[in-house]
């Protein structure tokens, strides 16, 4: 299990992806460059928007690609590595990692623009569904690394597409 940061200690953990240009906050293309790395999908997968798109990795930050490759694997060998399982349980449908964007509803920057979140089958576990979809299998396979599934969070907040190496 990893010893992730605090959402608040995020920027220290992870580094500032912040650049102004012309007074506008952005994201730094040269932490990007510096931080960012594909992991693989070791499945089939496509983006939940468009089911026409394939999927074949997700970008995170270079500090938590082991772990989220790690967590992967497990599940796709709970799912003995049958896509047929894979898709049942709606795992196919990413709904991404990495993108610079403030958190709802907060003056913070997302756990997403640190490159640390990633987003599974939106399509059956919407922000704020009281009755989220997730297969627990995949929690399971998480939080045995330490991240944080948003479907256990408060009802007004909860988020159960979301997996985050940063505690609350």
């Amino acid at each position: 299990m990893n010893n992730w940061p605090t959402q608040a200690d995020a920027p220290k953990f992870y580094g500032a992806n912040v650049k102004l240009t012309k007074g506008v906050a952005g994201s730094d293309p040269a932490w990007e460059k510096a931080n960012l790395v594909l992991v693989t999908i070791p499945w089939r997968a496509c983006a939940s928007w468009d089911k026409m798109l394939a999927i074949k990795s997700f970008r995170v930050h270079r500090l938590v690609a082991e772990s989220l490759t790690r967590i992967l694997a497990k599940i796709w060998s709970d799912f003995g590595q049958d896509q047929k399982a894979i898709e049942a349980a709606n795992l196919h449908l990413i709904g991404g990692g990495y993108n610079w964007r403030q958190m709802r509803q907060v003056n913070r920057l997302s756990m997403h623009g640190y490159g640390c979140a990633i987003d599974i089958d939106p399509d059956h576990n919407a922000q704020g569904d009281t009755t989220p979809a997730m297969d627990m299998r995949v929690v399971a396979a998480f939080e045995a690394e330490g991240w944080v599934w948003g479907g256990r969070w408060s009802p007004k907040s909860r988020d159960a597409m979301h997996f985050q190496a940063a505690r609350l």
